[in-house]
């Protein structure tokens, strides 16, 4: 998941990358001792194995890779901290369970983190998924910025062969009030800001302004995956591929020697008829803030001054989008982790710039 604060991870806290993406993170103080427990309860409960990796990241979810003592392939072990991620491991598991038993392309069904074991109604709870290859794209971004639109074509042919497999069109007014509804609640519930005379009115002018932009007009619905950042993409790093197979064509066609996405993993968010433009303008805004440092309440409010939100990367895509994308990105962070609400720069370079300017736009005249 992504923070929207301008300092990756990795940067951060001095991580350091291990095989399958993970990032191994050195336990805070605060956490350790907690965090040991989790793993040797849950070491208990699933049998003999040896922990690889440990990720801790900025979710309610302690997520290890572990290899099972009789020699099989590695697994993910995710250990949820709170309440509130163990609901959201429980949304991600179901989604993907229902989205491939619809999907009929087996490479789609192949980016899906298939389920290994679940555990959620146990003590302690753990949900186990099988290990997907590939390099997260914001570590491959950062190490490799000028891959960035080779990545998001990439990223785009998955959301057209996804879109083409479940999309459709829509004019219902009650499923942009079915989209709207949760998510402004969540805000207006976990942000004491968003319950003051400034921050209602911004709900309320954002509510009114994506009603216009998207009832009695045909929206493009599909299943979408709510966090499509490209941390939660899995890629093929051509660094790693044979130099002969990736020199120039073949007999076969042009060579694709591009970072072609090996997996798309965090399906907490994902919705079966959601707005299809989501995904995208998710994918634009993590740019952004990935390679820019633009934080993403600084990037929706340009594209509601300027009439668009545009990379050279992803091409260009209405504000409605943005405020779309925005509004998935903050409601699911407060939904999953209480931290957020209680983060006063996040608060301040993500969600309050975005409600002010809507509540200091002019009402629409007629």
């Amino acid at each position: 998941m992504s923070t929207g604060s301008r300092v990756p991870v990795y940067e951060l806290m001095g991580v350091r990358e291990v095989a399958g993406g993970l990032l191994l993170v050195p336990p805070g103080a605060a956490g350790r001792a907690a965090d040991e427990l989790r793993l040797r309860l849950a070491a208990q409960e699933l049998g003999r194995g040896r922990w690889e990796a440990v990720a801790q990241g900025f979710s309610d979810v302690l997520v290890a890779r572990r290899r099972p003592a009789d020699g099989g392939p590695p697994v993910l072990v995710k250990c949820p901290r709170t309440g509130e991620a163990v609901r959201a491991l429980v949304r991600e598991r179901d989604a993907v369970t229902v989205l491939a038993s619809q999907l009929h392309s087996s490479g789609l069904r192949e980016l899906l983190p298939q389920t290994v074991d679940s555990r959620l109604g146990a003590r302690p709870p753990v949900l186990v998924q099988e290990v997907l290859p590939g390099v997260p794209g914001d570590v491959l971004l950062s190490r490799r910025p000028e891959l960035a639109a080779a990545a998001a074509a990439s990223a785009f042919r998955v959301l057209d062969e996804l879109r083409g497999e479940t999309g459709g069109s829509s004019r219902d007014g009650r499923l942009v009030d079915g989209w709207l509804g949760h998510r402004l609640a969540v805000l207006s519930d976990r942000v004491r800001w968003c319950r003051s005379a400034e921050g209602t009115a911004g709900l309320l002018a954002l509510r009114a302004f994506l009603r216009r932009e998207l009832t009695g007009r045909p929206v493009e619905v599909a299943w979408t995956h709510g966090d499509f950042v490209p941390g939660n993409l899995l890629f093929r790093d051509p660094a790693d591929d044979d130099p002969l197979a990736a020199a120039g064509p073949s007999d076969d066609g042009p060579a694709d020697d591009g970072p072609a996405v090996t997996g798309v993993v965090d399906w907490a968010d994902a919705m079966a008829d959601g707005p299809a433009v989501v995904d995208r303008a998710t994918f634009a805004l993590a740019l952004g803030w990935l390679l820019d440092g633009r934080s993403w309440g600084e990037q929706v409010v340009t594209a509601l001054r300027t009439g668009a939100l545009h990379r050279p990367e992803t091409g260009e895509l209405p504000p409605s989008g943005a405020l779309l994308a925005w509004l998935w990105h903050v409601s699911g962070n407060l939904e999953k982790s209480r931290r957020f609400a209680r983060n006063r720069r996040w608060l301040r370079e993500v969600l309050v710039p975005v409600l002010r300017e809507l509540a200091a736009r002019p009402a629409p005249s007629g």
